[in-house]
């Protein structure tokens, strides 16, 4: 459908008016020009209405963010991502991640060119040290599709990295805490085996840290008496690794 008439319809004119407009539109492109007409003025009301709803509903579109990739080592980052799979914003949730999104622009580029300039910057690369566990976790509509250009890219195999998906209510009671919902996630995990275990104690922990009392408590060393099943109020925020 010509995208010009279908904006027309939300604009309110008089048919005929709007008749004219596209004429009018259609010339101007095809090189005519009607000088004088006594509807210039009513076409430039139109056109010009037309521009700003065009304009602010592309700008909306455009920075409405869809989809969410937490991306966690010791720093943790989050990309909000438009349905465009371009990263709207960025935000860190603790002084390394702060750190790093202060020397770098990750916002309007593909999720896979933000997270390719994280892992390739020389000072992201010193967390990605031997005992580091990398982590994304992914909140989508279609989160398989994600964490499938992420798995194919390499990174999964390069860097041992783990995937998880969550959703927006975890998002949520994650930020409450001043945490990643990735990070945020695998406190839950955790507190399914160690019912001791904070916040406060996990927001001084790395991932490397995090995953190796899950392991010791998953396979009997657990710290904190009986395993404590939760359910699963976060959807996918308990999710194993996809």
């Amino acid at each position: 459908m010509n995208p010009i008439r279908e904006s027309l319809k939300n604009i309110q004119a008089t048919e005929e008016l709007k008749q004219n407009t596209l004429q009018y539109l259609n010339e101007q492109r095809s090189g005519k020009r009607h000088v004088g007409t006594r509807f210039a003025p009513a076409y430039a009301l139109v056109i010009a209405g037309l521009v700003c709803l065009i304009g602010m509903g592309g700008h909306l579109v455009y920075s409405k963010p869809v989809s969410y990739i937490s991306i966690d080592v010791n720093p943790s980052v989050e990309l909000s991502l438009n349905c465009f799979g371009r990263v709207v914003s960025a935000e860190a949730y603790n002084d390394d991640g702060k750190g790093m999104l202060g020397q770098m622009s990750l916002k309007n580029v593909s999720y896979m060119q933000a997270i390719d300039r994280l892992l390739n910057d020389d000072k992201y690369i010193g967390y990605l040290k031997e005992d580091a566990v990398l982590v994304f976790t992914v909140i989508s509509e279609q989160p398989e599709k994600i964490l499938e250009e992420i798995h194919s890219s390499g990174l999964s195999e390069k860097y041992e990295a783990l995937t998880y998906t969550s959703d927006l209510s975890c998002r949520e009671e994650a930020h409450r805490h001043e945490m990643s919902f990735g990070k945020y996630r695998t406190y839950l995990e955790l507190l399914e085996y160690d019912e001791d275990v904070t916040i406060e104690d996990c927001h001084g922990m790395t991932m490397g840290e995090l995953r190796e009392r899950i392991d010791a408590c998953s396979h009997g060393g657990q710290s904190g008496g009986e395993k404590k099943h939760h359910g699963n109020a976060h959807g996918n925020a308990h999710g194993g690794v996809e």
